[in-house]
């Protein structure tokens, strides 16, 4: 008597839920540079993720890579930490001096298509200036908001010694925390390349254009007229 199949062996996701190659290669180079380069790789890594070159893992993930690589003697701990640190103050002061110098003009031409406008701007710049520091300080380590802090503090023109040392001492509290993560979960760190779905990202990114075009539409006078029941039409 042949054996039952178990449906849930032989269960599969749809094509395009399921990862594909480019992916599985694109974070494999990625942990494969920080290992060959070690703490010049880690460096690079952060550097061009803090100026806002999309890469296919997350900075904390590349941080906790680096991490395990502390134990095993390919990078030594305190070079990884500098490595961290420095790859993020330089990348961020190049983020803030790039959107100093044209992130004004972008959103002046651009914003209203994203709903960027200059009232939302000016409450951005009340926040600085009511929490000063403490913006920068504790808003980089909300997850997403690394770049985009560093992108608007360019737009608002926040001068560099306050910015850069915002960002040492917040740099320095996000490097020890993903560094000993890292040395916590030892060679399980490298399975993290592989738990975020990047691959989703285009229809993710499709969503949000839906539903950006129908809040344009609402916001522009295309408003749907309240329904009314034709019996109350005909009173």
């Amino acid at each position: 008597m042949d054996a039952v199949a178990d449906p849930f062996l032989t269960f599969s996701l749809p094509a395009w839920l399921a990862d594909p190659g480019w992916w599985h290669e694109a974070t494999r180079a990625v942990r494969l540079f920080i290992l060959q380069h070690q703490t010049s790789g880690l460096f690079i890594v952060i550097l061009l993720e803090e100026i806002g070159i999309p890469l296919p893992a997350p900075g904390d993930v590349a941080i906790t890579y680096g991490g395990y690589l502390t134990t095993t003697g390919a990078i030594p701990y305190p070079l990884a930490y500098v490595a961290v640190v420095t790859g993020a103050a330089i990348g961020a002061t190049i983020n803030l001096t790039i959107t100093r110098r044209y992130g004004r003009p972008f959103i002046g031409r651009f914003g209203r298509y994203v709903g960027i406008t200059d009232e939302k701007l000016a409450q951005a710049e009340r926040i600085f200036k009511r929490w000063g520091p403490w913006a920068i300080i504790v808003g980089r380590h909300i997850p997403g908001m690394r770049i985009v802090l560093s992108a608007l503090a360019g737009i608002l023109n926040v001068p560099y010694r306050v910015f850069i040392p915002c960002v040492l001492v917040s740099a320095t509290i996000w490097a020890a925390i993903f560094l000993e993560l890292g040395r916590l979960l030892g060679p399980r760190a490298r399975e993290l390349f592989g738990l975020f779905p990047a691959h989703l990202i285009p229809w993710f990114l499709l969503g949000l254009g839906v539903l950006l075009i129908g809040y344009l539409g609402y916001e522009h006078g295309f408003k749907p007229k309240a329904w009314r029941h034709p019996v109350e039409d005909r009173q």
